[in-house]
């Protein structure tokens, strides 16, 4: 790189925000379990490693602001819901075999919460385009009533509720985990102001997101799940986004872009039996900065991803993406599995896919 190229890099990078908090480590097992606070400490030692981490700009979050995160949060989940993990405080245990609490997991849970809200806040605002909350416990699991799969709060949703208090009237939530998120699902199922569009593994985990689930009332067709057989490369997911993502972002128009991005289709992923790439990862978040290009801004969710290797670096060339610097090279694979995916969209969604 020449000077004037290091010069422009360094610029695009502070275009792009981070939120990251210290706190966010201090929810721990008290057993060996995939989702652990090594998660975020490599991803943030990758950054520092290749020199990125200082190049960003980051958003400092102060004080939490209890109340008015409290506030979003009844919104979305039960009040039994919102006691239940406040009363994990101080407290080591399970909620179900899958998900874990540590004395400090409800005050790190609301602290994610804020973060997710706060980073919306930043985006309407107009002070940055594109963030990346770099946060946990993850949250796309998350119902109404029930904390599940890891998650505790469902942060997309917090998100979601903010941009709609701030005058958003078309929200769109991507959801690229391997797992279905299943309670952002729920907790939009019946609403057209918010758009929910997954792909995920199917049969799999939590075991909803069948493509015929498309959402009720006037919610009907605003919930759009594209479930995927194990083992797809790359270039079968480009088609998929370029496809379907691609043609239903631009139709729906957003105003903002929330991104629940998880990064267990990683091919080292210990849990997921998927095959995308770093690169993969950098390809599909290229697609969804274009797919939206009226949006105000696209906020980041960290979800899943459990192979160490694979989500920090994954999480490094997506950045390396929103900050305009990376060009993702990704050839599209049409193969009879995806020829397939297309013509079954093409009969669930047909109010956005139709010629």
């Amino acid at each position: 790189m020449s000077q004037i190229e290091t010069l422009e890099a360094s610029h695009k990078l502070k275009e792009v925000g981070i939120i990251f908090d210290e706190i966010f480590l201090e929810h721990k097992p008290f057993y060996s379990h995939p989702e652990n606070p090594s998660r975020l400490t490599a991803i943030v030692q990758t950054l520092k490693f290749g020199k990125l981490w200082d190049k960003f700009s980051h958003l400092e979050l102060g004080e939490p602001a209890i109340h008015e995160t409290k506030e979003l949060l009844r919104k979305i989940h039960s009040h039994e819901h919102i006691e239940m993990v406040e009363g994990l405080a101080g407290h080591y245990g399970n909620i179900d075999s899958d998900t874990y609490y540590s004395p400090d997991t409800s005050s790190v849970a609301l602290r994610a919460a804020y973060a997710s809200w706060k980073a919306v806040e930043t985006v309407i605002s107009g002070k940055l385009k594109k963030i990346f909350v770099l946060a946990r416990p993850p949250g796309h699991h998350a119902t109404i009533s029930e904390a599940m799969g890891f998650c505790i709060y469902n942060n997309a949703a917090v998100a979601a509720e903010k941009a709609k208090e701030m005058g958003a009237e078309r929200i769109l939530i991507v959801d690229f985990d391997i797992h279905h998120g299943n309670g952002t699902q729920e907790i939009f199922y019946s609403r057209d102001d918010v758009l929910y569009f997954s792909t995920h593994r199917y049969p799999f985990y939590p075991g909803t997101g069948k493509f015929d689930e498309i959402g009720e009332g006037k919610g009907k067709g605003f919930n759009i799940n594209i479930p995927l057989p194990s083992g797809l490369s790359d270039g079968e997911y480009k088609k998929i986004y370029e496809e379907i993502f691609s043609e239903i972002s631009r139709k729906f128009d957003p105003h903002i872009v929330i991104v629940s991005a998880g990064f267990d289709a990683h091919y080292k992923d210990p849990l997921g039996d998927m095959n995308l790439t770093e690169e993969g990862f950098a390809m599909i978040t290229d697609i969804i900065l274009r797919s939206a290009p009226r949006a105000r801004g696209f906020v980041f969710i960290l979800e899943g991803g459990y192979s160490i290797d694979g989500l920090s670096s994954s999480v490094r060339e997506v950045l390396l993406t929103m900050a305009d610097i990376k060009n993702p090279d990704v050839t599209t694979s049409s193969t009879h599995t995806v020829d397939k995916i297309l013509l079954d969209s093409q009969k669930y969604f047909s109010m956005w896919l139709s010629n």
